[in-house]
């Protein structure tokens, strides 16, 4: 091998030996973020089923634009309290907890009310998905359907 051979291939070996591992490490913590929609985890906190004999909590949602540009998100619920001083505990709730948001299926925060500002949201078509979830954080569900409300919106900005 010439000498101009043999040093491509010791600069292709170093820079193996760093983009490997950056790509194990990229990918391994990219896929355990619950936040991360490909996540295994994104709305898989495991489901809390409403046992028969319980009110069958519900929620609907609006998305305004206000004068601002931003996005208010309005959250209604029935047979359903927000209990943010409970979150995380280890046992399941059935009429109370709090709300996960999510933005073209990615989660953005907890709601713990019923007002939150969205602030911008991309040009276009921008679809807003509510969950209830348990204080446990388990997405509600009822007879295998969870607890959720969506809207699409356009923005036209």
């Amino acid at each position: 091998m010439r000498e101009g051979e043999v040093q491509k291939v010791a600069r292709l070996k170093s820079f193996l030996i760093f983009f490997i591992p950056f790509i194990v490490f990229f990918f391994y913590f990219t896929s355990n973020n619950e936040h991360n929609p490909s996540s295994a985890n994104h709305m898989q906190h495991e489901y809390v089923e409403i046992p028969e004999g319980y009110q069958v909590p519900s929620v609907n949602i609006s998305v305004t634009e206000d004068k601002s540009g931003t996005w208010l998100l309005s959250v209604d619920t029935t047979h359903f309290n927000f209990a943010p001083q409970k979150v995380g505990n280890a046992d399941p709730s059935f009429n109370e907890g709090h709300a996960h948001i999510y933005v073209n299926g990615k989660k953005i925060n907890r709601l713990y009310g019923q007002f939150y500002n969205l602030d911008t949201l991309k040009k276009g078509e921008n679809e807003i998905m509510v969950t209830l979830n348990s204080n446990n954080h388990g997405a509600l569900a009822y007879r295998g359907k969870p607890i959720s409300s969506s809207v699409v919106v356009e923005n036209g900005k």
